[in-house]
């Protein structure tokens, strides 16, 4: 441990801490510098990883398969055809 005291004391105290900040909508993160990385998809994929209940996160097969990728499977199966 890099610190000689324990971070939380109990999940009492860390559910306190946690529960002190409130849900922020993603449009507050974007700015001029990374607007351009701002797709409408690239937010939803981000917002559905960082759920903090890991039964509403998509498992990897179904984060694969969402429309975030498309451009990608797109390419691979244009270049698959090609082959």
């Amino acid at each position: 441990m890099l610190i000689e005291q324990v971070p939380f004391w109990n999940w009492t105290h860390l559910a306190a801490l946690v529960g002190r900040h409130s849900r922020k909508p993603w449009t507050k993160f974007i700015n001029a510098d990374n607007q351009h990385l701002a797709v409408p998809e690239a937010i939803d994929f981000v917002d559905k990883l960082l759920r903090y209940d890991h039964q509403e996160r998509p498992t990897a097969k179904e984060a694969m398969a969402h429309p975030y990728f498309y451009p990608v499977r797109n390419a691979e199966s244009r270049r698959n055809r090609g082959q």
